[in-house]
């Protein structure tokens, strides 16, 4: 909106000088009177008066600058408005999202930038809950989506929109009899019979965690019991529970970290869990959820431990936004 120019003539009515305009708005004298005269002229009629040595406004003139005011008010509401926005960003509504208290909320704080630029006016509201908690706010709808993992696709009551896997991993505290079999090349481990740990303690992920339902299959598969000595629902802990040395435990690949104190094994047979977002079977995703669901996709394009594997409905949502491996770079 340019209205610098209305701003000159109101600068001339307010001073009764083209001199002391020219001082007021640091625009030159003659510029000012050229100005003046070619608007004049496109008007058809005067917008002063001289008389002795001082301009008045004439009806012409008072009419102009009345409405020069009226519209640099204006153009000044709609400014403020504008400015008002963008520090207040007022919410239309909020899309409330169920996460892990660690990995799904850094993961929303991640890709939460990208998020408001395309929507500024949708309020993101987070629910923290392990994962057994998640699933069932997503199946009564109290959370629009949650992000979690799962080991079976299928479910008659939500939908699991994933794109990847992640391989299930032993962790092994480094003076472990078997740890000298582990490989030092985190990105090339060892693979591992795991009814070799039956006389280790385990520590393992608590009731509703996928991981130790996981673990409950391989153990009854390799006809195994072993000794579980410590269980919790935050993998944090049990990283740390294995870390000094209260058993072996298994973890997702991604909680790998370079350590004096632990070894890492892969599992042989492998097994995996499906990265996903939980929605309810029902619920007709928007546009806006749809977008958020491809951007968490979009960041774990970046995460070297997981492998590609998108379920139908996953690949459509990516396609639609146009995100691949390729184009996640902004990200």
């Amino acid at each position: 909106m340019n209205t610098k120019q209305l701003s000159y003539i109101l600068a001339i009515a307010q001073n009764g000088s083209l001199s002391a305009a020219s001082a007021q708005i640091g625009v030159s004298q003659p510029a000012l009177s050229k100005y003046l005269t070619e608007l004049e002229q496109e008007l058809g009629t005067d917008l002063f008066l001289h008389h002795k040595k001082k301009l008045y406004l004439t009806p012409a003139g008072r009419i102009y600058t009345d409405a020069a005011r009226r519209i640099l008010s204006v153009k000044d509401q709609t400014f403020q408005t504008i400015r008002s926005l963008s520090v207040r960003q007022p919410h239309t509504h909020t899309l409330t999202i169920g996460v892990t208290p660690l990995r799904g909320a850094m993961k929303v704080a991640r890709i939460f930038p990208l998020f408001r630029k395309r929507y500024p006016y949708t309020h993101i509201a987070l629910t923290e809950q392990y994962n057994a908690q998640l699933r069932q706010s997503a199946l009564n709808q109290q959370v629009c989506m949650a992000l979690g993992t799962c080991l079976d696709l299928e479910d008659p009551d939500l939908n699991f929109i994933s794109a990847f896997e992640e391989d299930l991993v032993l962790f092994v505290p480094s003076f472990h009899p078997l740890a000298a079999r582990a490989s030092r090349d985190l990105d090339c481990l060892t693979s591992i019979d795991i009814r070799l740990f039956q006389d280790t303690p385990f520590v393992l992920g608590g009731d509703g965690s996928n991981i130790y339902q996981l673990a409950k299959t391989i153990f009854k598969q390799m006809d195994m019991n072993p000794t579980v000595v410590f269980r919790s629902d935050n993998n944090l802990i049990i990283k740390n529970m294995v870390e000094g040395g209260a058993g072996v435990g298994l973890l997702a690949h991604s909680f790998i970290e370079p350590s004096d104190r632990m070894v890492y094994f892969s599992l042989r047979p492998n097994y995996y869990m499906h990265i996903t977002v939980m929605v309810a079977k029902n619920k007709v995703l928007t546009e806006e959820e749809r977008y958020l669901i491809a951007l968490f996709h979009a960041t774990d394009f970046h995460n070297p431990h997981y492998r590609f594997n998108p379920t139908p409905l996953s690949r459509q949502i990516l396609e639609e936004f146009h995100f691949s491996r390729q184009t996640i770079d902004f990200i």
